[in-house]
């Protein structure tokens, strides 16, 4: 028979919530013009509820921080009394994501929200207003943002069996019922997501040519679905990522390309857009404007015309176009990288200062979007993304013979005195493979660096000087951080590289003719 003790641990383990691999499913929707008139509301309802309980999540906040026991927590050394002392702070003021979610019903009863949303919509809205102020309670975040007229871009329940659900074919969510698009069943990864169990649906919205479309994620529990014409390779890569390019180094292939090549941004577009915008801007509000065409302080252009709502959607579909375009190519790289291995190393950066530094450049090519993908790709198939500190080991200073020289960030090519010459963002990216607990294994480098320098010479010459056939459009040129390709000796290396020149006929003509005449005489 078991005791008292033995009962409560067995009951604390039952009720211990299973943490299972997820994967999301998504699914577009057949939604008529009433059902969206009724999602718009909803979805409107599910805005105004999220900014109620922001502002009382950080009324709670502030309470807190001005209550006696946060106080004596800041001020005890203790690091038990300290967390008893905000434990006690927190529980006075209600400031915990079960109060908040409690707020949100007694909300959603008393008020107009409970004609529109149910219990568990209403508890995971509360859930991300009390996590979005806890970033700022931590210090991870400086403060937090209503959302404004744009709205919500997503709802969801906290089970399938209840609220929001998918049945079939069809999402099912207080009497609407939403069929997927005919013929989506078809695609093999549609079929997998459907086979596995659903955890909870959750109902996205998009603008899409300036019309709204529904889609259903299911987040389901397993593995997500394998394509059979994407491999897995089991190599050791090493990455060096760049604001707009990236060196991929395996054991068999080298590749130095740049991110999202054909992504080509069109900016005398985008500026006359953002031109005319202005212009019909200040022709619907002139009373924002002084004499001068400068902004009055206080006032703000709330005023729109059809016309400039339509300069808005091209502009908006524009950016879309761009980043889904950006964001399979992002994909389709990483698909590559996992073909090679998918333990992967690379240095751990700081994107905010190249957003400051490279802004134009990182806003097209999004280095942080693909090792993201890159990352959940790996950790999928069983590996990892490693970073490592770029101050404990500095690749792009140091040398296979120990010397270690600053460079200036337009030399890329890295040239040593023991006679090392390789493209910089390359040999990074080798020596990143050679990394092991923060520190750089020159041994295990130099030993490899014999085999490993033609596979990354290949590399470097086919990306400094590719193929006609695939440049991307007759104006398209190659990074400058590509650098000059060189030879082994230095030199550059210019008789070895294939041309690819048009022959002049003109000249091929007259010089023929001469050859005639010389033979006739």
């Amino acid at each position: 028979m078991l005791s008292s003790s033995n009962t409560s641990k067995a009951k604390k383990t039952s009720n211990k919530r299973e943490h299972t691999p997820s994967f999301i499913c998504e699914i577009p929707l057949r939604v008529t013009r009433r059902q969206e008139q009724i999602l718009e509301a909803r979805f409107e309802a599910g805005r105004q509820l999220y900014n109620a309980l922001l502002g009382e999540a950080k009324k709670r906040l502030a309470l807190v921080r001005q209550s006696i026991g946060y106080t004596k927590a800041k001020i005890s050394a203790n690091k038990k009394e300290r967390q008893a002392h905000f434990a006690v702070a927190r529980q006075a003021h209600g400031f915990s994501a079960y109060s908040l979610e409690a707020f949100a019903d007694e909300m959603r009863r008393t008020t107009w929200l409970g004609e529109h949303l149910d219990s568990h919509v209403v508890q995971k809205l509360a859930k991300r207003a009390f996590e979005a102020v806890q970033k700022v309670a931590f210090g991870q975040a400086r403060k937090v943002r209503f959302k404004g007229k744009r709205g919500l871009h997503s709802l969801e329940g906290k089970k399938s069996t209840a609220c929001i659900r998918w049945k079939k074919d069809r999402v099912l969510w207080k009497g609407l019922e939403l069929p997927m698009v005919n013929g989506t069943d078809d695609d093999p990864v549609i079929q997998h997501g459907l086979s596995s169990r659903i955890k909870y649906v959750r109902l996205m919205k998009r603008e899409i040519r300036s019309h709204s479309r529904y889609y259903a994620q299911l987040v389901c529990e397993g593995t997500p679905y394998h394509k059979p014409e994407h491999t897995i390779g089991n190599e050791t890569i090493g990455l060096d990522i760049g604001p707009s390019t990236i060196a991929i180094v395996g054991d068999t292939q080298a590749t130095l390309t740049q991110f999202a090549d054909e992504v080509v941004r069109d900016h005398k577009k985008i500026r006359r857009l953002q031109r005319k915008q202005d212009r019909e801007r200040r022709a619907n509000n002139p009373d924002c404007y002084d004499e001068k065409g400068r902004v009055i302080k206080g006032k703000r252009p709330t005023k729109k015309s059809r016309h400039q709502w339509e300069t808005e959607t091209e502009l908006q579909e524009l950016y879309r176009r761009e980043a889904a375009h950006r964001k399979t190519l992002h994909g389709q790289l990483a698909n590559q990288v996992m073909a090679m291995g998918t333990h992967i190393k690379t240095e751990k950066l700081n994107y905010k200062a190249f957003q400051k530094t490279f802004g134009r450049s990182i806003g097209v090519r999004a280095p942080k979007l693909f090792l993201s993908i890159l990352t959940r790709k790996a950790e999928s198939a069983g590996g990892k993304v490693e970073e490592f500190s770029t101050y404990h080991t500095a690749l792009s200073q140091v040398c296979l013979c120990g010397q270690k020289h600053k460079k200036k960030l337009s030399e890329r090519v890295h040239a040593c005195d023991c006679g090392v010459v390789m493209q910089r963002d390359l040999f990074s990216a080798y020596l990143a493979k050679h990394v092991e607990n923060e520190r750089l294994q020159v041994a295990d480098a130099n030993e490899h660096w014999q085999g490993a320098e033609p596979l990354l010479r290949t590399a470097w010459q086919q990306a400094y000087n590719p193929p006609a056939s695939g440049r991307q459009g007759p104006f398209r040129t190659l990074p400058s951080s590509f650098g000059t390709f060189r030879s082994q000796s230095g030199s550059s290396e210019k008789e070895s590289l294939p041309k690819h020149e048009a022959q002049d006929v003109v000249a091929t003509v007259q010089a023929s003719a001469r050859a005639c005449e010389s033979a006739k005489v």
